[in-house]
């Protein structure tokens, strides 16, 4: 699937006497009116198995890329996309019972790939978790659903911002290299966006995408093996 990604905004300086203080002791002109391309034109192309990953600093634009690409593909008839943003809530009963169309195999297995699998925590309710595993759960419905969608044509797409960003660093990259795996095997699209860079090696990402602050953006794309 090829999108193309692009945003743009107006922008109106009001040339207040700070605006112009600033701007002479900066050497800078004052615009009053022009377009300002938070998200440069750019082409990505989403596959099965493809894991792409968009960092940058905090209000760079990681966020705005993910909903470019949600509104694109949403319209195609042909994906199944699934937001960490909008996934339907869960009943608030112990994690070996959140998906009760599952095997209890099925669900054990989804909740060690979210880090999940200490034997107190499948126990607890989705009300009793913490910030950092009520995301791993979040991971774990996402993941539930893919496997659940019995559609073969359908190019299933995971989007998650802010991905892993309220765990501690050494959960966050096991976490990651689980992710990596279970892409390659299922063969969903999985974009996952967020400040840490760390988690650029435990991804290994097949499309990087860097958004720098101000109207630029780098995309780098692995070479096929």
């Amino acid at each position: 699937m090829q999108l193309t990604l692009a945003h743009s905004v107006q922008s109106a300086v009001e040339p207040t006497p700070n605006v112009c203080e600033v701007a002479t002791m900066f050497g800078l002109g004052i615009d009053q009116s022009r377009p300002i391309q938070l998200i440069p034109k750019t082409e990505l192309k989403l596959s099965p198995g493809q894991l792409i990953f968009v960092t940058g600093a905090s209000g760079s634009g990681k966020s705005t890329i993910l909903r470019l690409i949600h509104e694109q593909i949403k319209q195609d008839p042909n994906t199944h996309a699934i937001g960490f943003d909008n996934l339907p809530k869960l009943q608030d009963r112990p994690l070996v019972d959140v998906f009760p169309s599952r095997p209890l195999s099925k669900t054990l297995q989804l909740l060690s790939l979210a880090g999940l699998n200490d034997a107190f925590v499948m126990l607890r309710k989705p009300s009793e978790l913490s910030d950092g595993q009520h995301y791993r759960l979040r991971l774990a419905q996402a993941m539930a659903m893919v496997e659940a969608d019995v559609i073969p044509s359908k190019l299933k797409i995971i989007l998650a911002d802010e991905f892993c960003s309220t765990l501690d660093r050494v959960t966050a990259k096991v976490l990651s290299r689980n992710v990596r795996k279970w892409v390659t095997k299922s063969r969903v699209c999985f974009v996952a966006a967020t400040t840490h860079d760390d988690l650029l090696e435990p991804l290994a990402p097949d499309t990087l995408i860097e958004k720098h602050l101000g109207e630029s953006l780098d995309l780098v794309e692995r070479p096929a093996q």
